[in-house]
């Protein structure tokens, strides 16, 4: 009694302190399919128990043998009628009556039975056919004061590692009949809170000598199918309990053993019907084999191994679909998708020409060993692919929320594919954990391997190297502004006329030349150096929206539509710009038509060329 005590309040405690931190909901990643197979394991076990109670023996292959018998048919023959009829009519009719009317009927039918045949109580005792008597009184012996100095504490402590599993067995039995129930109930239950109250309820019932319990799933499950969901139900069930135990329970021997047992073969053949046939036809066949995993395993070894076979085996099916999903959301090269940077004709010609150069895989999801290892396979087959000479790797990690230790293996093995094909691997907006693991394995950033906080400087970064590569960067830089309008200005020859507007400007790194909310009257035309458009984030930080360089122009949207500014655009270095005032535009209108008619041409090209580049981009991303 002492030991049962003590592991009364050591599940008491542990259940109070599990719901108290909140850790219930922990229980809700245990996959469906295995709380499916543990319901019908739960079912075969209750209905393999029904068919032992009301024959009387262990089931086994010599009894099975034996259930044609008459002496054993009389006994489990009319409780298995009764249980199908009960299934059949609860299967078309779900009423709280139900289940009592079919009660009263049985018990009518049974002793009606006996007064027929002229069989006494007795004889039908001794065949088996009613409960056996109990003892008169009361049921409960309270353990006092005075039974302490009874207790062995030597053989009490010797025997303590057999009371320590009691429990962790009773959460975890309690876990999985709470998600039973849900399902069944079809509803969620709170069970932090169903866990410290069955906590105290395990306090009291030590305080009385009662073992540890918790949610009887087979009970709750009765009273759910028989349509009875009121407090009501639980409150006559604990009078009723506290009635045997204090007054007695020897009406329960006139109960026909045929009734009881067949209460628990609906609910267990209840079971076996949700989970072995109608699951049949609601789940994947994958996802149902597990239920039959679960199934075989209780059955045949216990209900904890039958819930860790079913996880072992639903995680082996979720990391084999894992591995099959693609963690390259979008392939993408420099051709058809650029870096938000404003750069003269000649540059995007070159990005165009040999912009295949830079290839783009922006990476999803969490990457193992599964999908590491797929992505670096078609790295291997593009870098083999001898069509296309390329440069550059660029890998976006925006939207990949971890990797483990196999991927960042892979990650080192395309290092060493980059020093083989003499190319960079740029890396972009990786997350500061995720930096950390790579550089516990030995991947860090050095002159092959470059990070960069976004996928837009990262591809700046890349597009600019690849323009020096082939001189179309420097070359252009060192034109004045004049030779740069030349290569693209509609009419070359009003290229002087055009500069007779424009007021020349030199100004150092860091100042601003357009405010968000100011007035729209000017444009400026970028000779050298380059600006940052950006824009205050609700955090307060300065997020770049795009980058503007030499040969470019910046403010023409805001003046050409009479809009404020809705951005900041700030040098990033000293530069060299000439301005294009909203009063010099009207004075060119005027004086020099055909001047502001060919820059009217060269903007509305600008603009054109930049939204094709945006509908291919965009394209791209939705293929």
């Amino acid at each position: 009694v002492a030991a049962i005590i003590i592991c009364s309040f050591a599940t008491g405690l542990t259940f109070f302190l599990i719901g108290q931190f909140k850790l219930g909901n922990l229980v809700r990643y245990i996959p469906f399919p295995v709380v499916g197979g543990f319901l019908a394991g739960t079912g075969w076990l209750l209905t393999r128990g029904a068919i032992e109670v009301m024959t009387g023996e262990t089931l086994s292959l010599e009894v099975l043998r034996g259930l044609l018998d008459s002496d054993m048919l009389i006994r489990w023959l009319p409780g298995t009628i009764f249980a199908v009829i009960v299934l059949v009519v609860l299967r078309k009719v779900n009423h709280f009556l139900v289940w009592p009317g079919i009660v009263f009927s049985a018990m009518i039918l049974f002793y009606g039975f006996l007064y027929t045949t002229g069989t006494s109580i007795e004889q039908a005792r001794s065949m088996g056919l009613l409960m056996q008597t109990f003892p008169a009184g009361g049921l409960w012996r309270p353990f006092t004061p005075a039974d302490i100095a009874t207790v062995d504490w030597n053989a009490l402590v010797s025997n303590i590692d057999k009371l320590i599993p009691v429990p962790l067995v009773s959460l975890i039995a309690f876990l999985l009949n709470a998600t039973g129930l849900e399902l069944i109930a079809k509803r969620d239950i709170n069970l932090n809170q169903e866990l410290r109250i069955t906590g105290l309820a395990n306090f009291v019932s030590g305080l009385g000598g009662g073992p540890a319990g918790y949610h009887m799933l087979g009970a709750t499950a009765l009273a759910q199918r028989m349509g009875a969901r009121s407090r009501i139900v639980t409150v006559t069930a604990a009078a009723f309990c506290g009635l045997i135990l204090f007054v007695g329970g020897s009406f329960i021997s006139y109960v026909p053993v045929a009734l009881l047992s067949s209460l628990l073969l609906v609910l267990g053949l209840s079971f076996l019907i949700d989970w072995v046939y109608d699951a049949w036809f609601k789940l994947p066949r994958a996802e149902y084999a597990v239920v039959w995993v679960g199934l075989i395993v209780i059955a045949t070894i216990g209900f904890l191994e039958g819930v860790g076979a079913g996880v072992v085996v639903a995680t082996i099916m979720f990391v084999f679909k894992y591995s099959s999903l693609n963690t390259v959301r979008d392939t993408l090269n420099g051709k058809i998708y650029h870096a938000n940077v404003d750069r003269p004709a000649v540059q995007r010609e070159t990005l165009h020409k040999y912009g295949e150069g830079i290839h783009i895989f922006r990476l999803q999801g969490y990457i193992f060993f599964g999908t590491s290892d797929k992505l670096l396979s078609r790295i291997r087959e593009i870098l083999e692919d001898q069509t296309v000479k390329e440069h550059f790797l660029v890998l976006d990690f925006h939207r990949v929320h971890g990797l483990d230790s196999s991927a960042v293996s892979s990650f080192t093995r395309m290092r060493q594919l980059a020093d083989l094909h003499d190319i960079y691997l740029v890396m972009t907006q990786v997350k500061p954990d995720i930096v950390k693991q790579m550089d516990l394995g030995d991947f860090k950033a050095d002159e092959r391997v470059k990070f960069f906080p976004t996928l837009d400087h990262g591809m700046e970064w890349a597009e600019n190297m690849l323009l020096n590569k082939y001189e179309a960067s420097t070359q252009f830089f060192q034109m004045n502004i004049k030779s740069q309008l030349r290569s693209n200005f509609p009419k070359p020859e009003l290229i002087d006329k055009l500069l007779t507007h424009l007021e020349k400007m030199e100004v150092d790194e860091n100042f601003y030349l357009m405010r968000r909310g100011d007035a729209p009257d000017c444009m400026y035309f970028i000779e050298s150096g380059r600006l940052n458009v950006l824009i205050e984030t609700a955090e307060g930080e300065m997020t770049r929206l795009r980058s503007v360089r030499s040969g470019t122009v910046v403010g023409e949207l805001g003046m050409y539509l009479k809009n404020e500014r809705t951005a900041n655009v700030v040098t990033v270095q000293k530069s060299v710009l000439y301005k294009l005032s909203t009063d010099a535009m009207k004075r060119m209108e005027s004086q020099d038509p055909d001047v502001a008619s060919a820059l009217h041409e060269w903007i509305a090209r600008l603009l054109a060329e930049r939204m094709a580049d945006n509908n291919r981009s965009i394209e791209a991303l939705l293929d």
